[in-house]
């Protein structure tokens, strides 16, 4: 099965989430099939069935979290491409990049399922395999492609500058920074969760360091 996670079957959508869960969780090596059945409910062979084996599920996973990053953040919508098809103007620009950050902040501080994701994606950044190598060509680049062309727009300089990757790099660390250090961010909020109007200020702090690069040039 090409693409698991667009599936009608419930099975196999459970053994995926499963699967990213005990992925995260133990890593792939000791993360067994029986485990995921299990947890997804599941008889052990539909691992087999739908997915080929365990190796199967875990790119599966990959491509299912790759997936939703891209619904998510509506990166296809946004219409830009490699080729510069479909670069705005520097208005527009600055328009799209604020509602995409706006969109990556809510989804990073609001989501359970971003939560889900995290430590299978961390244990990949730490130690890549195939698995990152899909997260990276149909999520991680798109993502940052889209970004580097709209901070571009907004320096007045190549997508492909060095300074334009590295401000691509920050803007995107900053953000995703509310996820992976959401445990001291909160004890230090004194809260158990962020409220929407703690996120509406984070998206706006962020945005704030949007309008600041347009005065980069």
């Amino acid at each position: 099965m090409s693409s698991p996670v667009n599936a009608d079957n419930q099975t196999a959508e459970n053994l995926i989430l499963a699967g990213i869960d005990l992925f995260g969780e133990h890593g792939f090596r000791s993360t067994t099939t029986r485990m995921i059945a299990t947890a997804a409910g599941a008889n052990i062979g539909s691992i087999a069935y739908y997915f080929g084996n365990k190796h199967g599920l875990y790119l599966a996973a990959a491509r299912h979290i790759s997936s939703r990053l891209r619904e998510t953040l509506q990166l296809e919508q946004m219409g830009i491409t490699h080729d510069h098809a479909g670069t705005p103007g520097r208005e527009q620009a600055c328009q799209l990049l604020e509602q995409l950050v706006r969109r990556m902040v809510h989804l990073f501080m609001e989501k359970p399922e971003a939560r889900r994701w995290l430590m299978l994606v961390m244990r990949e950044q730490a130690n890549p395999s195939e698995a990152f190598d899909i997260l990276y060509r149909d999520a991680f680049e798109k993502a940052h492609v889209t970004i580097a062309t709209l901070i571009s727009v907004l320096m007045d300089l190549e997508r492909t500058d060095r300074r334009v990757l590295l401000e691509t790099h920050t803007l995107v660390g900053q953000i995703v920074f509310f996820l992976i250090g959401r445990t001291p961010l909160l004890r230090r909020l004194g809260c158990d969760g962020f409220d929407p109007g703690t996120i509406e200020l984070a998206a706006t702090v962020v945005v704030d360091h949007v309008h600041q690069l347009a005065q980069r040039r």
